[in-house]
């Protein structure tokens, strides 16, 4: 049974499809999902009419601050049913303040005195818009730099569908360049720093965009009850069920570089996968069947250990760097299973519950599995390679707890 996708609702964006790019690098996994209705380049409606250019009107549904969601447009792999994102879609908001872009707010931002003459009539709405601003360094505002969409292609090139040995990810379906005239027209429009690369885009696949706790409308741990609602959870068996899949997608993020680790076989040591300047709660997406999916690809890269103690830090370090957000959402899962099944639980029986999921779902996952340790438990790590030398083993709960 194909588990469907879901989204958060949201306000609508106004894009047009461009047939004209001038780069596609595709997923030969997802051949298929490039379809007719899909193929392009997508840019704000503002930024077409100015640039005199007709295309495919499309209306998707906003997502973060660059993306857009086309809810439409569907994709199964497996069992589980994903929609399209188009990542580097144009920013909806001002870059140095909290209003949204707008005709007045890009004149004050237009280097180029004929654009600043067409923008003036305009109408006075909120407008998304591909900017030359220089954000991060490297990254144009509203779209992304080339590195970055071939990061995250690349990282989507060593999934088996939507997993890296069970750490499940959003796969880019393709990165596109824009075409050029798009690069002339956004490189006009910059507040301080003008990025003077190459813009592109990431077209992705999403099973949900509802994230743990930040950038999206409605969040799993602070609108618990309302995802509860979106993923149709009203019995103890189905939370129970969505809980696995939480807990077992959610260790393989904490343990992606035991996952991964192979050794370097040009420099020596160890090379493993790890997440960089990224983060769980707002970087990653929970599917309707629990199952935690992690979105921005661009940062998952491999990282080298020049020796099995580097190896065991590194492990160290992405296990705890992310547990807080696992454990976050866990106890919010639990916590909205005793009010909505009124179960009548304190901390003891609710962590215990969550002890047993651990316990559950551990036993068929290779490379990690959780075990009692008196009143606590431990999350032993078996890496991929070099097992014996590099075992390690983490705590996931000091003691049940009380009350």
């Amino acid at each position: 049974m194909t588990v469907r996708a879901v989204h958060v609702p949201n306000e609508p964006v106004d894009l047009v499809r461009l047939d004209e790019v001038q780069c596609v690098v595709g997923n030969p996994q997802l051949r298929s999902a490039w379809r007719d209705d899909l193929a392009g380049a997508y840019v704000p409606q503002l930024m077409a009419s100015l640039m005199g250019r007709e295309g495919e009107a499309v209306r998707g549904v906003s997502d973060d601050n660059r993306s857009a969601l086309l809810t439409d447009i569907r994709h199964s792999i497996g069992e589980r049913e994903f929609f399209v994102s188009i990542k580097g879609c144009g920013a909806e908001f001002d870059a140095y303040t909290h209003q949204r872009l707008s005709a007045p707010v890009l004149e004050g931002i237009c280097h180029d005195q004929h654009t600043r003459a067409e923008l003036a009539l305009r109408a006075n709405g909120s407008a998304r818009f591909i900017t030359g601003e220089r954000w991060y360094g490297h990254s144009p505002y509203g779209a992304q730099a080339p590195d970055n969409a071939l990061l995250a292609l690349l990282a989507s090139l060593r999934a088996d569908g939507d997993s890296i040995a069970g750490f499940h990810i959003c796969p880019l379906v393709a990165a596109v360049r824009l075409p050029q005239e798009v690069e002339r027209m956004a490189s006009r429009f910059y507040w301080y720093r003008r990025y003077d690369g190459a813009y592109w885009q990431e077209v992705r696949l999403m099973p949900s965009n509802l994230r743990l706790y930040f950038q999206s409308p409605v969040t799993f741990g602070m609108h618990t009850e309302v995802a509860f609602a979106m993923f149709h959870l009203t019995s103890k068996g189905e939370c129970e069920r969505f809980l696995e899949n939480l807990c077992r997608s959610s260790v393989a993020a904490l343990t992606l570089y035991a996952r991964t680790l192979r050794h370097d076989p040009w420099r020596g040591g160890y090379l493993g996968l790890d997440l960089h300047d990224v983060w769980l709660d707002k970087d990653a997406v929970i599917a309707p069947d629990g199952t935690l999916h992690f979105a921005d690809l661009e940062g998952v890269e491999d990282v080298r250990s020049a020796d099995a103690e580097q190896a065991k830090e590194r492990m160290r370090w992405q296990f705890f760097r992310h547990m807080y957000e696992v454990g976050f959402a866990l106890e919010a899962m639990a916590a909205q299973v005793e009010r909505f099944l009124a179960l009548g639980w304190g901390r003891r029986e609710r962590r215990a519950w969550l002890m047993e999921a651990m316990e559950r779902t551990s036993r068929l996952d290779g490379f990690a599995r959780a075990e009692r340790r008196g009143d606590g438990m431990v999350l032993i790590v078996e890496p991929a390679v070099d097992a014996a030398e590099l075992y390690q083993e983490f705590e996931l709960y000091s003691e049940v707890g009380d009350g």
